[in-house]
């Protein structure tokens, strides 16, 4: 990992940027309106004739439905990653503590129905970003590392920062399952998903939405894990 260089998006790029979340916001939303159709008469069909259907019709509709739910949270998650465009006119000077404090929010009864143990550095800086992208950044790192806790350990995920030259460098640490070294490339690949976790929900597109953003920001994300060791998730901010 090269850490004395800051990578610099043309404006092309971002121009392509632009358009792919353009097609990407399109298509969600042409297939979200026929999707919305057809799970609605799945909904009514369980709800009026469940009970007198055979068991193996049964057996089906559950299937369905719940095929049905994984591609409402691929649309869901198709549209945000849309959404996702990195205006440096929106950038302000924002405390790191209080991206992450929003980060958490939504992960609070999730840390606490598993009993997982979190910690945040206090001193922190101030980041010059885009404060929402940087709150789905830090949410997505935190929401991974609780999905691939440790049932039979007791979780910790660690939040931390060092000062570098001409950057910030932050970290999202786990004491999960984690995974193979042949695999730290492919957890930020659209659509990827690792199937190192039974029983595990998700669409793969959380890494990827954090690496277009730490990327689209002029910065680098990275990964180190080692199987049953954790996982440690690294990104740089420009100062």
């Amino acid at each position: 990992m090269n850490e004395s260089v800051v990578k610099i998006i043309p404006d092309e790029i971002h121009h392509k940027d632009d358009r792919l979340n353009q097609y990407l916001h399109t298509i969600a939303h042409e297939l979200r309106t026929p999707f919305v159709s057809i799970q609605g008469f799945a909904s009514l069909l369980y709800e009026e004739y469940n009970d007198s259907l055979p068991e193996g019709a049964r057996t089906y509709l559950d299937r369905i439905i719940t095929n049905l739910n994984r591609v409402d949270s691929l649309l869901t998650d198709i549209t945000k990653l849309a959404k996702i465009s990195i205006d440096k006119n929106r950038f302000e000077r924002v405390p790191a503590l209080t991206i992450i404090d929003k980060a958490l929010d939504s992960h609070v009864i999730e840390l606490h129905h598993k009993k997982i143990h979190m910690r945040v550095q206090p001193h922190l800086p101030k980041l010059n970003c885009d404060a929402s992208a940087m709150v789905l950044v830090f949410s997505n790192l935190i929401g991974n590392a609780i999905k691939y806790s440790h049932e039979k350990r007791g979780g910790e995920i660690e939040i931390g920062y060092s000062d570098e030259e001409i950057f910030h460098k932050f970290f999202v640490r786990d004491n999960g399952i984690g995974f193979k070294a042949a695999d730290h490339s492919k957890v930020f690949v659209l659509f990827n998903r690792l199937r190192n976790k039974n029983n595990v929900t998700g669409t793969g597109l959380g890494l990827s939405i954090v690496k277009q953003v730490i990327e689209s920001h002029g910065g680098e994300v990275w990964v180190d894990s080692k199987k049953y060791k954790g996982a440690t998730f690294y990104f740089t901010l420009p100062k």
